[in-house]
């Protein structure tokens, strides 16, 4: 990591100075704002390193750039119902939509979108990391090759899929999701719900440094969509620590893979599901 460039930063979410370690990992600190609680890493990549990483395909990883993700149509299968119980409902009342996934990765999103939206809908993806997006415009999905940004057309609905901890100035980011949405429009998040106030060995896994730069509870994001003009309209936090979770790990534990085994539904990490509405300027 010695050829990518450090900055030390104030909390993302309140801008105090002051923090705590919280954890560490693969020579990074994960700090906790003692202020707000807000979860990040400091020092952390600086963005124009992350920039660099990003175009050129790959996540950052401690010991230099690498990517090791695929297209997985179980991804898909899991979103259609996610999506059918969030906006399942309004969709069977409306014509065809229009919706943009903000780091599309390979499309398993899109496709269940597409699924689930009224027929006759459009759907596209914004993904700046080139081979994921080649991979998704093979298959025929609409695919921007850019970071968000203008050139993109406006749309009823936008998602942002376990995008969340990969952003370093999420209300700059918000400000661009008010440009892409029409007025009423709405924006669904999924990320990882992490209470700085709980001992790092809660979290049942590895915490990404230094891809991962930011962890937040319900709290912070809806701080951070009602500062950026939205309207919170549901929160909904789910368990990852199920019993296939647990045996996964005691698996990747056996292999030599560093990971924590507990036991099912011990940990107090949830992941979370956001939707909000933009509100008229």
């Amino acid at each position: 990591m010695s050829a990518v460039g450090l900055e030390v930063v104030p909390c993302p979410y309140c801008g105090s100075r002051t923090n705590t370690v919280w954890a560490t990992e693969l020579g990074f600190t994960t700090a906790r704002c003692t202020d707000c609680d807000f979860l990040f890493l400091n020092p952390r990549p600086s963005d124009a390193d992350r920039s660099t990483a990003t175009q050129m395909g790959v996540h950052m990883a401690a010991d230099g750039l690498d990517i090791s993700e695929r297209y997985m149509p179980s991804k898909t299968q899991r979103y259609i119902p996610i999506l059918r119980e969030q906006f399942g409902s309004q969709f069977a009342k409306s014509g065809p939509i229009s919706w943009v996934d903000i780091g599309a990765g390979y499309g398993e999103t899109m496709d269940a979108v597409s699924s689930v939206a009224p027929a006759g809908s459009t759907v596209i993806g914004v993904e700046p990391m080139h081979p994921k997006a080649s991979a998704a415009r093979a298959r025929g999905l609409q695919i921007y090759e850019q970071p968000l940004g203008p050139g993109i057309p406006v749309c009823d609905y936008a998602s942002l899929i376990d995008v969340f901890s990969h952003i370093n100035d999420f209300d700059g980011f918000l400000q661009n999701v008010r440009l892409l949405l029409k007025d009423g429009g709405e924006f669904f998040m999924e990320t990882g719900h992490l209470d700085g106030r709980v001992p790092r060995d809660d979290f049942p896994g590895v915490l990404g440094s230094p891809d991962h730069v930011s962890f937040a509870t319900d709290r912070h994001v809806k701080g951070f969509l009602e500062r950026n003009g939205f309207e919170v309209l549901s929160v909904r936090l789910d368990p990852i620590d199920g019993w296939m979770f647990t045996i996964k790990n005691v698996i990747k534990k056996a292999m030599g893979r560093d990971v924590r085994v507990q036991r099912p539904f011990a940990s107090r990490y949830r992941t979370m599901f956001v939707r909000a509405r933009k509100l008229a300027n």
